[in-house]
C-alpha cells in the first residue's frame, strides 16, 4: 500500500476514535451532570429534613439528648430546663441530687419555691443503639398528680359503694356493745357478771376499732416513704409478725427465699410486709391443724415473685371473682378489707397480685419490680 494511502487510513481511524471518544465524553458529562443534580437534590432534601427535625426537636416540650459513648453530641433547648449546665462535649450523668422514685427511670427533683420547697418528678427514657444513646427527659409531675387524684377518687367512690356494707359491719358489734353497756348500768348485777360483761364489751369495742383502722388504711392507702430494702428482709419481717399465730393453730409455715437474687426493692417496707401478712392470715384462716402454708420467693432480673399457697378447701368461683373487693369475705370474724388493702398496697408500688384456686387449695402471687440500680449481676 502506498504511503499516502496508509496516512489517509490512519487519519481516518484517528478521526473515528476521536468521534467515539467525544461521544462517550458527552455521555459521561451528561451522566455526571445528572448525578450532580441528584446529589444536589438529595442534599437539599437532607437539609430540609434536618431543618424540619431541628424544628421538631425544638418544639418538643421534653428534653432530648444524643450521646456518643456517653458524651453529649447534641441536645434540644428544652433539656436545659432540667440540666441548665449541659453542653455538647461533656459526659452525661444523672445529677446526684435527682433522687430515684419508687418507679425505675423516674426521679424526684427538689426546688426552692418562693414560699416553700417544691418537688417535681421527671421521667428519663434511654434507648441504646451501639455506641449511641438517645435520652428523653420529661416532667411528669402533673401526670402523677392526676393519677394519684384519680386513684383517690376511685377509693372514695368505692367507699361510697361500701356504705351499706359498712353499716352492716358496724351494726352488730355496736348493738352488742350497747347491750352489754346497758347491763353494766344495772345496779343489781354481781361483780363476776359485771366483769364478764365488761370483758365482752371491751372485745366488741376492739372489733370496732380494728374495723375503723382497716377502713382508714383502705381509704388513705399510700406509701409513706420508699426506701431501698432487701426482699428477704421484708419476707422475714412478715414471717416474724405472724409466726406465733401459726404456732397457736398448729399450722406449719414453710418459707423459701433461696431462689431470689440480691437486688433491692424501692418500697415502703412496713406496707409491703403488712400486705404479705394479710395474705398469710387469709391462708391461715382456712387451714387446719397439721396442714402447711407455703411461701416461696423467686426472681429474675426485673421482678420479685412471692407465691403463697395453702392446703385449704379453695375459693369458690363467685368469691374468686370479687376476692379483692372491699368486704368480700367468707369469714365470720373478718372485715373483708385485708386483701383489698393488700391489693392497693401492691399496685401502689407498681406491682401486681392475683389468686388462683383448685381442690388442693388457693395460690396467691405477688409481683414487685426491682430497683434497677441495686441489682448485682
Amino acid at each position: 500500500m502506498p504511503p499516502k494511502q496508509e496516512t489517509l487510513d490512519a487519519t481516518k481511524h484517528l478521526e473515528e476514535a476521536f468521534a467515539i471518544f467525544y461521544a462517550e465524553s458527552q455521555k459521561l458529562e451528561a451522566q455526571q451532570a445528572a448525578l450532580q443534580d441528584k446529589i444536589n437534590q438529595l442534599s437539599s432534601e437532607l437539609q430540609k429534613s434536618n431543618q424540619r427535625l431541628a424544628i421538631l426537636l425544638n418544639a418538643i416540650p421534653a428534653g432530648v439528648i444524643l450521646l456518643e459513648n456517653e458524651v453529649v453530641l447534641l441536645h434540644n433547648p428544652a433539656v436545659l430546663i432540667f440540666l441548665p449546665e449541659l453542653k455538647p462535649g461533656v459526659t452525661f450523668e444523672i445529677p446526684a441530687d435527682w433522687l430515684p422514685s419508687i418507679t425505675p427511670g423516674e426521679y424526684v427533683i427538689a426546688e426552692n419555691g418562693a414560699h416553700q420547697r417544691l418537688q417535681k418528678t421527671v421521667q428519663v427514657i434511654r434507648i441504646n443503639e451501639g455506641s449511641r444513646s438517645f435520652i428523653q427527659i420529661q416532667d411528669i409531675t402533673t401526670n402523677i398528680s392526676r393519677h394519684e387524684e384519680t386513684q383517690r377518687e376511685n377509693r372514695l367512690a368505692a367507699m361510697g359503694r361500701m356504705a351499706a356494707g359498712i353499716a352492716h359491719q358496724f351494726r352488730t358489734p355496736l348493738a352488742t356493745a350497747l347491750l352489754y353497756a346497758s347491763h353494766l348500768c344495772d345496779g343489781e348485777i354481781n361483780t363476776d357478771t359485771a366483769k364478764e360483761f365488761a370483758d365482752r364489751l371491751r372485745k366488741q369495742l376492739l372489733d370496732l376499732e380494728k374495723l375503723s383502722q382497716d377502713m382508714l388504711r383502705f381509704i388513705s392507702n399510700k406509701p409513706n416513704k420508699a426506701v431501698l430494702v432487701n426482699a428477704t428482709q421484708i419476707i422475714e419481717d412478715a414471717q416474724a409478725s405472724i409466726q406465733f399465730l401459726f404456732k397457736a393453730k398448729q399450722v406449719s409455715l414453710s418459707v423459701t427465699t433461696s431462689n431470689i437474687n440480691h437486688g433491692s426493692l424501692l418500697v415502703e417496707p412496713k406496707a409491703i410486709s403488712n400486705a404479705i401478712v394479710a395474705i398469710l392470715e387469709n391462708a391461715l384462716a382456712v387451714s387446719k391443724a397439721n396442714e402447711t402454708v407455703s411461701l416461696m420467693a423467686s426472681s429474675d432480673q426485673q421482678m420479685l415473685t412471692i407465691t403463697i399457697s395453702d392446703q385449704g378447701p379453695g375459693i369458690s368461683k363467685e368469691i374468686l371473682n370479687s376476692l379483692f373487693e372491699p368486704f368480700a369475705t367468707t369469714s365470720a370474724n373478718g372485715t373483708g378489707l385485708g386483701l383489698s388493702i393488700a391489693k392497693n398496697t401492691i399496685e401502689t408500688h407498681r406491682g401486681s397480685i392475683s389468686a388462683e384456686s383448685s381442690k388442693q387449695g388457693a395460690v396467691f402471687k405477688i409481683s414487685l419490680p426491682y430497683d434497677h440500680s441495686s441489682l448485682i449481676h
